[in-house]
């Protein structure tokens, strides 16, 4: 039964595991042994912001001791009886989950700490340590020690809760902005302008490549009209840019009766704008087929390719900037925070926007034909790529599901915005990190609070460690 079953897995999740643990061999701590010990001390979660005589104290208190490839440290579900310094080689954390199938969680290298977590309660152990190198050399500190080290120093004491809640605050600082609700930088109309330039022959070549696939007509140039594409696609980035920025310093959701809604509006608003723009540069990659003048030809494709636009637009502003908030801490660089964001945005708004894109390049290309007959024909070109498997009834299904859900030319469209994105987000954050970052911001500075008895012990004014400490 659905009761026997849960009952027999929560007895396996809390099964003792019984694994022989080999005792290892004693070493002797020297000099150098202090040193390294309480460098990866510093290091801990647990004990960050020990002075360097509580360092030494915790150092002195330490065992050292070597272990070989398979010795187990610690069993998982077995109370933590210590905290585990890795001196040299690598161990390996195993978890078994309630089906008793054994996943690998991380791999420490020297200069890692194991069990810091759950050391001070003695709480049962998350998972199995188990060495991995030929030989690992451990600094090991009991609970024991620990804890009688809390209650008799209350100025050690502060110091592990203070370090703790530096851990805290770097997991609670994570940028959580709703997507309609991101604020436009400030504008280096420099920067913007000359990635636009790079980017313009980039997106010119694969745009030909893409008409070239979507329509069968061989393109003639790479970069056809670039006298007209490269300027146009400048102004064509900057006024996304720059409309947004407007927009935001002059639009106020919040005193509106729908702020969602205008902040909606807010957000299509440049793609609107500049549907036209992007006309001019589409028809100049389209000479070859559409032999109308260019001033005419810019106008076939317009409405699919406003909403085009539209996804491009959100894409590129806010959509971006909802996805580099999103990369994980672990990326500091602001260039790579911002090109992984843009990377992922461009996956979004390329796909989403394929669809649209393929109709207004194909009404551009021929603009005798109906929006009707080119969706009737767009989706009949699709019946290729149905599986012949697929049975006869479902096949009108399939082959619309194809055309929509797998577009033609899919992958070159989202390399073409990832490549897009990350050129123009990259290449303007790059420049305001480096060659003209803001001014800092001038610290709050608070008049300073009467000395108190209860007040809490200050910080050492140095942590670093020296030769003479030991």
């Amino acid at each position: 039964s659905t009761q026997s079953t849960g009952v027999a897995r929560l007895r396996l999740q809390y099964k003792p595991a019984f694994v022989v643990k080999k005792t290892p061999a004693r070493l002797e701590m020297n000099q150098e042994d202090l040193k390294s010990c309480a460098k990866i001390i510093q290091e801990s979660v647990l004990l960050s912001r020990c002075t360097e005589e509580q360092l030494l104290t915790l150092c002195k208190s330490a065992t050292k001791l070597k272990y070989h490839k398979g010795d187990i440290l610690q069993v998982e579900r077995q109370p933590q009886e210590k905290l585990f310094l890795i001196a040299k080689g690598a161990v390996g954390r195993e978890k078994t989950d309630v089906n008793g199938k054994t996943h690998t969680i991380d791999t420490y290298l020297s200069g890692a700490t194991v069990g810091s977590l759950h050391v001070l309660p003695r709480d049962p152990s998350f998972s199995t340590t188990r060495v991995q190198s030929d030989e690992v050399e451990t600094y090991e500190i009991s609970s024991e020690f620990l804890n009688n080290y809390l209650m008799t120093d209350p100025i050690f004491a502060w110091n592990v809760c203070y370090g703790l809640s530096l851990e805290v605050r770097k997991h609670t600082r994570n940028l959580r902005t709703p997507l309609l609700q991101q604020k436009a930088k400030p504008i280096p109309v420099v920067a913007v302008s000359v990635a636009a330039a790079m980017e313009s022959f980039y997106r010119a070549a694969l745009n030909a490549l893409m008409n070239q696939k979507l329509t069968g007509i061989p393109a003639t140039s790479l970069f056809p009209n670039m006298h007209v594409q490269l300027p146009t696609r400048v102004l064509y980035v900057n006024g996304f840019k720059g409309i947004r920025q407007f927009l935001d310093n002059n639009v106020k959701p919040e005193e509106t009766v729908y702020p969602n809604l205008t902040r909606l509006g807010a957000a299509i608003t440049p793609g609107v704008i500049m549907s036209p723009i992007s006309s001019i540069l589409e028809a100049s990659n389209a000479g070859h087929a559409n032999t109308e003048p260019l001033y005419k030809r810019w106008t076939r494709g317009l409405v699919p390719r406003t909403a085009r636009e539209i996804i491009f637009g959100v894409g590129l502003n806010q959509l971006s900037d909802y996805c580099e908030e999103r990369v994980p801490t672990v990326v500091a660089n602001p260039t790579l925070r911002s090109a992984v964001g843009s990377l992922f945005a461009g996956i979004i708004s390329g796909y989403l926007s394929h669809v649209v894109h393929n109709l207004s390049t194909l009404k551009l290309m021929n603009p005798k034909l109906t929006y009707g007959q080119h969706i009737r024909d767009y989706v009949k070109r699709s019946e290729a790529r149905v599986p012949a498997a697929v049975p006869a009834p479902f096949k009108k299904a399939a082959t619309i599901f194809a055309a929509l859900v797998t577009p033609t030319s899919c992958l070159i469209r989202t390399t073409q915005i990832v490549g897009t994105f990350i050129i123009i987000n990259g290449i303007t954050t790059a420049f305001e990190t480096y060659v003209a970052p803001p001014p800092p911001v001038a610290p709050v500075v608070f008049p300073p609070s009467p000395p108190s008895s209860s007040s809490p012990p200050p910080l050492p004014s140095s942590r670093k460690i020296t030769s003479s400490t030991y």
